[in-house]
């Protein structure tokens, strides 16, 4: 077990008054068995975050650590769902893919020839990242949030941090298992099961499923008749896990796992101001979106692992293998976001593969001076890349005779064609994948100089080669009229005229990322830490090349600096632990959507960013001999975000909407945007939960939740267009829990964003102005778990 409650040692920070004010009074409504009840806010975790086990508090990393049971109290089911608990931390959309800040560090390179600067790892897995929905959580056994770069010891792209996620072991011995089955509004179905045993003395098994649907939370309207969408969201995944034990000191894990989903609702793309190109009307923000084409993301992964893990005296070695497949079998979006016929695009076929090496060696107890000194190293591998085999473009005749005719190298053939042919749409097609090797070796150390001061070295060596292949421009003739869908999903090109074929050197790369950290322990409940990181996001390609030939970019590094203090005091009840920070990020990577940027998704260099911020996070047991059942937690961070240098920044005239930038078609020149604040960043974010755990005796016991979340104000582009803010908002949830153990039931009824508070999951600039989509509106439901 990595978790245990403990009610004599609760902690959190200092809490907000309205907080201690509902502490009083659930202390005074409740039941007199409070003396026998805990909280499962209340806990110890045992975190990996630095490849090896430790308690979170002796980490000197700044760093968000819950367990299963904690995150089942806190409501929390997907990887975004974080951001309601982890102040700083935000997830939003574009385009259908998720994009990810922490601490004001993020990227808006979203498409496959790119990584997120927050890296995603399960089990030590680093996950691909992928179109469409991918995120949920299912039975686990705890995740870990790392603030700060993390290039040391996870490698690329995680110069904003990391998300670790970490599965349920194999039992060794005996069996245990969960079924949870749950309804809601929007016709939300919920199942999840988990399913482990000892097959043998030296043999276990385990299997976890997770599903999840619910109808659209909103509609689509076409030339003003509304049409329901029959489509529905939905996510379905399959993970199993077997484990070879081999005497005392030698173990082999195979993990197979499945995912499919689909997104209906984030694909949505409503024209809220219409500018540039539109010809109509904006349409009044809501959840009815007046588009002519369906949105819709559907993909599926598959992921094949291997973990050995041994003991050699004292030397521990650990090897794990990964294999990874992504496929998004379907992607359209109405890109002009009306329900005029102007610009939309597609594909059938966006592939994503990834295979990873990785083997370390590490101290234990008996290596030498395992009193003070523990140690990693470790060498690790990955081959892989992702694009597009084929990505189309559909155009109204006449945008595509204005902008396709006008471009370079377009065969006169094609120019004729679509000057006399106007009266139906006109495609183009692109396509392109991204390869990458790479290979890097790593170690770190940590030395205990004294009882109370400890430091921690370590550093990364990568080498990496990307190229583009497959890169190239047609057009469908259209004196053949449209294409059947199996044009477009199949591997016939007969109807393809080429304009251009780009062919585009190999990009190689070192880097070295290296990490120092100070501990003093100025008592045994008080920590006081600093560090020190970089880490480096890797140069690409741009793979969406249709007016002009793939530019590189370059890679981006980050420098962070941090003074932080972990804590348990009063006894053990408050734990409270807070840091400062500041983080510099040199050519930085961003991106912009445009049809008259020369390509339909441009990454490129932003010069320099600087973040400084302070924040903090609690648990709280106030009354911990009155009432050990009543926790509080909570967080805030206050960050400021901005560009310190970017004198080449692209975006569309707040006021024309027209396309400014050194791709301009129009010829329109960049703009400074130096000064201007970090997108996806809000200044000031916070939350506190309120948890109260009553004892019922033979009836069972009860578990009442309330949260809250909120968020200052935040721009989703880098250009600070106004009309591309989100403004703050904040979030209420509820859930009440029966907890009956004898029988292994709990029986949760929730209620999320009580307000039903409208607010931004995607805000997107492009040539047609700002398309907007709304989060999850108010949403309730019941679920019964069944546990043996």
């Amino acid at each position: 077990m990595t978790t245990k409650n403990n009610g004599s040692q609760a902690r959190v920070l200092k809490p907000y008054a309205a907080a201690q004010s509902l502490g009083v009074v659930l202390s005074i409504l409740a039941v007199p068995n409070f003396a026998q009840a805990n909280s499962r806010l209340l806990e110890e975790v045992v975190v990996t975050a630095q490849k090896r086990e430790e308690n979170s508090q002796d980490v000197p990393i700044t760093m968000l650590a819950m367990s299963g049971e904690k995150l089942e109290a806190l409501g929390v089911e997907t990887t975004a769902d974080l951001q309601k608990i982890t102040p700083g931390l935000t997830f939003t959309k574009m385009y259908g893919y998720t994009v990810i800040y922490l601490r004001g560090i993020g990227s808006e390179s979203f498409l496959p020839n790119s990584e997120p600067s927050i890296a995603t790892y399960v089990d030590d897995i680093n996950l691909a990242s992928g179109h469409g929905s991918q995120d949920s959580i299912g039975p686990i056994e705890r995740i870990e949030v790392l603030k700060g770069p993390q290039g040391t010891l996870y490698g690329r792209s995680a110069t904003g941090g990391a998300i670790s996620i970490v599965s349920k072991a194999v039992p060794a011995e005996g069996y245990e298992g969960a079924l949870t089955y749950g309804v809601g509004n929007y016709d939300d179905r919920y199942a999840q099961a988990y399913v482990a045993a000892a097959l043998t003395d030296s043999l276990g098994v385990s299997f976890a499923y997770y599903a999840n649907q619910r109808e659209p939370t909103g509609g689509t309207e076409v030339q003003g008749v509304s049409h329901s969408d029959t489509r529905e969201d939905f996510t379905e995944s399959y993970r199993l896990k077997l484990t070879q034990y081999i005497g005392e000191n030698f173990s082999i894990t195979g993990i197979a796992q499945k995912s499919d989903s689909q997104i209906v609702d984030a694909i949505r793309n409503e024209n809220i101001v219409a500018t540039g190109l539109t010809t109509g009307e904006a349409s009044t923000p809501d959840r009815i979106a007046e588009n002519d084409k369906y949105g819709l993301v559907r993909s599926e992964s598959e992921l094949l692992g291997l973990i050995v893990k041994g003991t050699a005296g004292p030397v521990d070695m650990k090897f794990i293998y990964s294999d990874q497949h992504l496929h998004t079998s379907e992607a359209v979006t109405d890109y002009d976001g009306s329900d005029e016929q102007r610009t939309s695009f597609f594909t059938y076929d966006e592939p994503i593969d990834q295979e990873t090496y990785e083997l370390q060696f590490s101290s234990n107890s008996e290596s030498w001076m395992s009193d003070r000194l523990s140690w990693l190293a470790g060498y690790y591998h990955l081959e892989g890349g992702g694009g597009f085999d084929r990505f189309f473009y559909e155009l109204s005749p006449a945008l595509a005779t204005s902008l396709v005719t006008d471009a370079v190298g377009v065969p006169a053939l094609l120019g004729n064609l679509l000057t006399n042919l106007v009266s139906q749409p006109v495609y183009l097609e692109t396509g392109g994948k991204i390869t990458i090797e790479s290979d890097s070796v790593f170690a770190e150390t940590n030395f205990a100089f004294t009882d109370r001061l400890n430091a921690t070295f370590g550093v990364r060596y990568q080498e990496e080669t990307r190229g583009l292949v497959g890169n190239y421009f047609d057009a469908i003739n259209p004196a053949f009229g449209t294409p059947p869908k199996s044009y477009f999903a199949g591997d016939d090109k007969s109807r393809n005229i080429n304009i251009a074929v780009f062919d585009v050197p190999e990009l190689e790369d070192q880097s070295i990322a290296p990490r120092f950290a100070l501990q003093y322990y100025v008592n045994d409940d008080i920590q006081i830490y600093t560090s020190w990181s970089r880490g480096y996001k890797s140069q690409t390609y741009n793979i969406l090349n249709f007016f002009s030939e793939p530019d590189a970019v370059d890679k981006s590094a980050t420098t962070a600096v941090e003074l932080g203090v972990k804590s348990e005091l009063l006894d053990g009840t408050l734990r409270l632990n807070a840091a400062i920070f500041k983080t510099v990020t040199d050519d930085d990577i961003t991106a912009i959507a445009g049809l008259t940027s020369g390509a339909i998704v441009t990454f490129y260099n932003a010069g320099e960013t600087v973040t400084e911020g302070v924040e903090l996070d609690l648990l709280y047991q106030p009354l911990p001999n009155l009432n050990p059942g009543l926790a509080i937690s909570g967080g805030a961070s206050y960050i400021e975000s901005e560009y310190a240098e970017f004198l080449e920044g692209r975006g569309y005239d707040e006021e024309t909407g027209l396309y400014y930038g050194p791709s301009s078609r129009l010829g329109f020149a960049a703009r400074d945007f130096s000064g201007n604040e970090v997108p996806r960043s809000p200044k000031f974010s916070s939350n506190v939960s309120i948890n109260q755990f009553i004892g019922m005796g033979e009836f069972g016991d009860l578990e009442i939740g309330v949260g809250y979340a909120f968020k200052d104000s935040y721009f989703f582009t880098a250009s600070n267009n106004p009309r591309a803010r989100q403004p703050q908002y904040e979030l209420f949830d509820a859930r009440i829990s029966w907890i009956y153990e004898p029988q292994g039931l709990t029986l949760s009824a929730y209620i999320n964003n009580i307000k039903d508070e409208q607010y931004y999951a995607q805000l997107t600039e492009n040539d047609y102005g700002v398309h907007g989509n709304f989060g999850d509106p108010k949403t309730y439901g019941l679920k019964l778990k069944y546990e043996f």
